[in-house]
């Protein structure tokens, strides 16, 4: 199995046909996915992301920044 969504997988998530790239491509602009265009205009994007993305990861998420703020920064 690949790291990247098919264009079938690519196209159910995003309600289109496998052959309709720019409406690919344009949706996850709109949704603000991350992705990448291979050489033949696919967009491509990763398993792991789209699992995050979906609150599918069984991994737990962490924190990139602590949730307080530094107060010792403004002093």
């Amino acid at each position: 199995m690949s790291d990247y969504l098919t264009a079938g997988e690519l196209a159910d998530l995003v309600g289109c046909k496998p052959n309709q790239r720019a409406a690919m491509t344009q949706w996850l602009r709109d949704n603000h996915w991350r992705f990448v265009v291979d050489k033949n205009g696919l967009p491509k994007v990763a398993r792991v992301y789209r699992d995050q993305k979906l609150g599918l990861s069984a991994e737990p998420k962490t924190a990139k920044f602590d949730a307080s703020p530094n107060r010792q920064a403004f002093v």
